[in-house]
């Protein structure tokens, strides 16, 4: 009897175990990003979203290059285990806040954007807002219409100070 419950218990590890792989993130920086910006990063998202997510080594960047090429670069990177990458990229005022294309694994972030009129805490959780929001869209998940989820849309830069950065409970589930 013993025996049978350990093995079954083994079994909902394991599954639990292979569930929690298939839900592998990487968040790697571009160019000239601060490593330890990405961490925080990093470790804001893994722990709002309850998904595994791994620092990546950081992705070379090219003066003037854009986001999709970034992404596609960085995606070129990702291991068997990853579901897909998020890039922190400083690509200039320019270029678009940012790129997510599902089909392709990758996600980029412009962080110049991110930082109009930010001081370096604003920065930061603008960017893990965004950084799940594109995690959302990457597990090609709809916007919430709730105005306390980190999904609701959003019109300016300056509307993410203002908004939740939490999952509401349907959307975290």
């Amino acid at each position: 009897m013993k025996k049978t419950i350990l093995m079954g218990l083994a079994l909902v590890a394991a599954t639990m175990a292979q569930a929690a792989g298939d839900r592998v993130f990487a968040l790697a920086p571009a160019g000239d990003v601060d490593a330890a910006l990405a961490e925080q990063v990093r470790a804001r998202i893994e722990e709002n979203s309850g998904a595994a997510v791994r620092l990546a080594p950081a992705v070379p960047q090219e003066p003037g290059q854009t986001l999709e090429a970034i992404g596609r670069a960085a995606a070129r990177t990702l291991a068997e285990t990853d579901h897909s990458i998020i890039v922190l990229a400083r690509a200039g005022s320019d270029q678009p806040q940012g790129v997510c294309l599902p089909q392709e694994r990758f996600a980029a972030l412009n962080l110049d954007r991110l930082e109009a009129g930010a001081d370096a805490a604003k920065l930061e959780r603008r960017a893990t807002q965004e950084g799940l929001r594109v995690m959302t869209m990457l597990l090609e998940m709809s916007p919430c219409p709730f105005p306390l989820c980190v999904l609701v849309g959003y019109e300016k830069t300056e509307d993410l100070d203002r908004m939740s950065g939490n999952f509401c409970p349907p959307c975290l589930d």
